[in-house]
């Protein structure tokens, strides 16, 4: 196995010291870069391609993380980058078995895949029953809501589909979460919003904002963030009155982050907050075609001149660690690192946050090595001062009732 921390350039340097030693952690396979519907507010480019993913390119995806010693006790294969579910359920029982083949029995494997739910039937439920997948199920809420953004081909809305999909899942007791793209239009319904969810029995709640990167240019959000401040406060009063029947993910993980700072990991004989979106490899994006990233899984796909399309290389012509070594590789670390170290020295969120999407700042900012985002503030500083500001204020009525 080629060792990391023998490189053949100087942005491949270093490598060795990672401790704990670099490791994958999420396997993000594109099974089709196509989609059955047509959101309006999506990154990706090439959603109308019907290009698949081999039962080869599947098992050279696993084995070169086997080969390079990537491939940890645990590893979740995540399905996404596309609507997995336009392929059939026997693509995904032999990928399925393939990749096993591969990583068993060292490694411990769990699928996870993120749908639009509108193809979700008896025999997509059973395969998820069958083989443990996490299900996640893309969906923004009520149909006036939904129907705004996320539309058929034909300009039709999907929110009837989605919920057809959302009813298979539930009367066959396949357990799913939901991860919702909060727009300008969203804020101004808080309870409207909480309400859909609670009641069509979604436990956890992603909240997304349409982020402005790849093929989608601006966000709604710019120019009403005090908006989704208050919309974060209704949520999480919304979330305690419930009984925590509804657990809203970035405030959870803003209490989360209150509580501990996230972990770390040793480079360059300093410690650093863990991020696995700074971290090479910890991330491996694959495409249909077998080209693979690193870094945010939003790179896959997107064209930069500079950054060589983020492509560091392909399954069918080498590894990963050797990707390392190559040009694209040596264009991109560097430009990520200066990100993280510029955070470091002008955020004081750096321990709950570790660096930053580097995807939005290329994309928001026009420079990897910025720091301050708009995704900074809405996914991570707001809903942790959300949760904060609810803390000091119980800590306040507490003090006054002693």
């Amino acid at each position: 196995m080629e060792q990391l921390g023998q490189p053949v350039n100087g942005a491949a340097a270093g490598f060795a010291d990672f401790s704990p030693a670099l490791r994958t952690r999420l396997l993000i396979l594109q099974g089709t870069p196509f989609c059955n519907i047509d959101c309006d507010y999506c990154y990706l480019p090439g959603r109308d391609s019907r290009e698949r993913m081999s039962l080869e390119t599947v098992r050279l995806a696993a084995r070169r993380l086997r080969e390079d010693g990537l491939a940890g006790d645990e590893l979740t294969a995540v399905w996404h980058a596309g609507e997995p579910l336009v392929l059939p359920p026997v693509f995904f029982e032999d990928a399925f078995a393939a990749l096993a083949e591969e990583l068993a029995p060292a490694t411990l494997l769990t699928h996870s895949i993120q749908t639009n739910a509108t193809l979700i039937d008896d025999a997509w439920c059973s395969l998820f029953l069958r083989h443990g997948v996490a299900v996640g199920v893309s969906v923004d809420g009520p149909a006036h809501l939904h129907d705004l953004h996320r539309r058929t081909r034909r300009g039709a809305g999907t929110h009837a589909a989605v919920e057809r999909g959302i009813d298979a899942l539930r009367e066959r007791g396949v357990p799913f979460h939901a991860i919702a793209v909060v727009t300008a239009a969203t804020l101004a319904e808080p309870d409207a919003f909480f309400d859909w969810f609670l009641d069509h029995g979604v436990r956890e709640l992603g909240c997304n904002f349409d982020e402005a990167e790849g093929a989608h240019v601006g966000s709604s959000l710019q120019g009403f963030e005090a908006a989704h401040a208050a919309f974060l406060e209704r949520l999480l009063q919304r979330s305690i009155d419930s009984g925590g029947r509804l657990v809203i993910r970035e405030l959870a993980q803003g209490l989360q982050r209150i509580a501990a700072p996230l972990p770390s990991y040793r480079h360059r004989g300093e410690a650093w907050p863990d991020n696995a979106q700074v971290l090479p490899l910890a991330l491996v994006s694959v495409a249909a075609n077998g080209d693979f990233s690193t870094f945010s899984p939003e790179f896959l796909g997107q064209a930069s001149a500079a950054y060589a399309g983020f492509v560091l290389g392909n399954v069918h012509r080498g590894g990963y660690l050797q990707s390392l070594h190559g040009d694209a590789f040596a264009r991109l670390w560097p430009d990520i690192w200066r990100g993280v170290e510029a955070c470091a020295r002008a955020c004081p969120y750096f321990a709950h946050c570790g660096g930053g999407s580097p995807v939005n700042k290329l994309y928001e900012r026009g420079d990897l090595a910025a720091t301050e985002t708009l995704y900074c503030r809405s996914m991570l500083k707001r809903p942790f001062e959300v949760v904060l500001q609810r803390l000091e204020a119980e800590q306040r009525n507490e003090a006054v009732v002693r």
